[in-house]
């Protein structure tokens, strides 16, 4: 039961495929629980994304209860990533209190330093799927086919902020 942590462009990503890869186990990152449960339209998920179309930050009850409930799924036994989660001390206590009620624990907490001028160059070229969230960067991590996500076949992309 793993958690990674770092600033956006620090790699996380790439670190978090290499490690459900060698493991077995799942990724869970909030954003694809966000939009899971959005497009499961879940109570929790009708409420996260009240907040995201007016641009708000998701209110820590809302993420930590859509967080709980993916902890809770049969295929976290044999271990997990927690990629995004706890982003603040209220979050890292409610994780705390959730594990206890599921009677798990984390064996590890591995925090992914990059310098400024690294980071800022890899999200420059950062591009995400507006259908499907897959991550993608101009130069180092293209589409296969220009304009096609590699995941889901879809044709829109944002760009963070």
């Amino acid at each position: 039961n793993l958690i990674l942590m770092g600033l956006p462009g620090a790699g996380k990503g790439t670190q978090a495929e290499k490690i459900i890869d060698a493991y077995g186990i799942p990724h869970i990152s909030t954003g694809d629980m966000f939009r899971a449960a959005m497009q499961n339209e879940t109570a929790l998920g009708l409420e996260a994304k009240s907040y995201m179309d007016k641009g708000a930050l998701v209110p820590d009850e809302v993420t930590n209860g859509i967080v709980k409930e993916r902890l809770a799924e049969p295929d976290t036994e044999k271990g997990f990533l927690l990629d995004g989660f706890p982003r603040t001390l209220d979050q890292a206590k409610a994780l705390d209190a959730m594990l206890k009620d599921l009677n798990k624990k984390i064996d590890a907490v591995i925090d992914i330093h990059v310098g400024e001028e690294i980071l800022v160059e890899r999200l420059a070229g950062r591009f995400i799927c507006s259908n499907c969230g897959a991550t993608y960067h101009k130069i180092f991590n293209p589409t296969k086919v220009e304009d096609t996500c590699d995941r889901c076949g879809g044709h829109e992309f944002y760009q963070r902020e």
